[in-house]
């Protein structure tokens, strides 16, 4: 099916997609060269929350890329919003080694009470229904809702995130004028109704992805202690290349690289 779709890698956009694929492919080499670093400690939980959040934001990465590429971009919009709240969830478990027990807890908690909720709704039962005290689960689960998403990215310095792409990016999941009047061309006398892929927004959800998986790559390294030589200031060259100054407004400026 792709074969025969518009590919959106051209022109101006070029460099936005080649920013992108240089973030996916140091942080795969990155994992790479630190190979054995990222474990499973059963005695830990949050390296279930590390390992877990980084599958799942490198695969949400690719699908930014897919959509992106093929003229999606308010779609890529959603998946790249998605990104970012794994960007600041893996930040505020991982990223405090003495409040990351308790928050990997809390978050496995609020996990396993929203699964057996729907479990209930859809007339099935969850995988572990009978190996959980659910009183307590839920009293976890209720302590991770506590901190919402705002707070945490507060507490992980990742303001700038819930700010922009996170805050404002809500509008592409949600039926808001912005969003849905997008796909509209009104002129004087008619309106003419835009459903095909077009370029509108690509830029934008490849930025914001791009600068979640840097930080995702950066923080999941830190916690396992990778070895990075040079690979942060690689990514943060190749962000600043492929987009205007004015975009590149997402990462810490403190110095501190998060």
């Amino acid at each position: 099916m792709l074969e025969h779709m518009t590919d959106f890698r051209r022109g101006p956009l070029v460099p936005c997609f080649e920013a992108m694929e240089t973030v996916m492919n140091t942080v795969d080499s990155l994992v790479v060269r630190n190979e054995g670093k990222a474990f499973l400690d059963l005695r830990r939980l949050e390296t279930r929350a590390a390992l877990g959040l980084f599958g799942k934001s490198r695969k949400s990465a690719d699908a930014v890329y897919l959509t992106a590429r093929y003229g999606y971009g308010q779609d890529a919009m959603i998946l790249s919003r998605s990104l970012v709240n794994i960007c600041i969830d893996l930040k505020f478990i991982c990223g405090d080694r003495e409040a990351s027990q308790t928050r990997a807890r809390t978050w496995i908690a609020r996990g396993r009470v929203g699964r057996r909720n729907f479990a209930v709704k859809v007339g099935t039962v969850a995988p572990d229904e009978s190996r959980v005290d659910w009183v307590q689960e839920g009293k976890l689960a209720k302590e991770w809702d506590a901190t919402n998403i705002f707070q945490r990215a507060e507490i992980a310095g990742l303001q700038n995130f819930y700010n922009l792409p996170y805050r404002h990016g809500s509008v592409f999941e949600h039926s808001d004028s912005w969003s849905a009047l997008a796909f509209v061309d009104f002129d004087a006398t008619d309106a003419r109704i835009l459903p095909d892929p077009s370029e509108h927004f690509v830029d934008l959800a490849l930025v914001s992805a791009s600068c979640a998986l840097a930080q995702i790559g950066e923080d999941f390294g830190r916690y396992y202690g990778f070895e990075f030589a040079g690979v942060i200031e690689d990514m943060e060259a190749a962000i600043r290349k492929g987009f205007p100054v004015d975009t590149y407004s997402l990462r810490p400026k403190d110095g501190s690289h998060g």
